[in-house]
């Protein structure tokens, strides 16, 4: 999942910082250094455990007492690495109103999401420190938008999803919660816990006016005729004039004729 969220963090101007170098933490700067916006992806492995509620919380918890906590003295806490891959003190100072943590929670079963709901909003919602986005995925939800994006070519993710999201069918089976642990949903999720990933709207396109559409269905040959005799004021001398100005099958002609004038008054 985290190969998703770093093309999601990419085209969104987010790079990430190489001299912060742990297993399972990602931090992320923007490209442009006047910007102060950063990112922690937080990795979590939960499908071993992902029906006790004692362990699932030790694992949530983690990357919070991680950050400012080392249980060894000798070891740095996550603040002090990010800190140390800053050029300017003040900057680094104010790093925690500056982030937002995004977990990417792996479950094996999506119906286990439900067992953790409390869980999940309370840790969304602590006031220490970053803020966070929990993002649970299944291999299988993975796997599928992983194929996917890999049959676009040249587009960007927002693009991608925004196609993808852009299910009717399935938004209303979401709805009524039919399509649990669908790449749909993931792709949702996406969309909502993300916080700068935008969707990009694709509106139905215009119905065509009658009149468009009728001069697009008949041919070149007929369309002067057409424009001259749709308002009803036609004379058989104007249809004439036309007729010279043409080379069509007589026949053709007469039939089409008889066909358009049968409503002139």
């Amino acid at each position: 999942m985290k190969s998703i969220i770093d093309l999601i963090l990419k085209q969104h101007s987010y790079i990430a910082e190489e001299k912060v170098q742990l297993d399972s933490i990602g931090f992320y700067k923007h490209s442009d250094k006047n910007i102060a916006s950063y990112f922690l992806i937080n990795n979590v492995d939960c499908r071993e455990f992902e029906q006790n509620e004692k362990l699932m919380k030790l694992a949530l918890e983690k990357l919070e007492r991680d950050y400012s906590i080392s249980d060894d003295s000798q070891n740095e806490t996550i603040k002090m690495i990010i800190q140390k891959s800053f050029d300017n003190n003040q900057e680094a100072s104010q790093i925690d109103k500056n982030t937002s943590a995004i977990y990417l929670i792996q479950f094996s079963d999506m119906k286990n999401l439900n067992l953790h709901r409390n869980l999940i909003y309370a840790i969304e919602e602590s006031p220490n420190y970053f803020k966070r986005y929990i993002i649970p995925y299944t291999e299988t939800q993975l796997t599928v938008l992983q194929s996917t994006i890999e049959n676009y070519e040249g587009r960007g993710i927002a693009d991608i999803l925004s196609d993808i999201a852009n299910n009717e069918d399935e938004y209303y089976k979401l709805l009524e919660g039919k399509n649990i642990g669908s790449v749909y949903e993931l792709v949702i999720r996406l969309f909502s816990k993300v916080p700068f990933l935008q969707y990009k709207f694709k509106a139905d396109p215009t119905p065509l006016s009658i009149e468009s559409d009728i001069s697009q269905k008949i041919t070149d040959d007929i369309e002067k005729y057409h424009n001259l005799i749709k308002h009803g004021n036609c004379t058989l001398e104007q249809l004439l004039e036309i007729e010279n100005d043409l080379e069509v099958d007589d026949q053709k002609l007469e039939k089409e004729l008889n066909r358009l004038l049968g409503g002139v008054k």
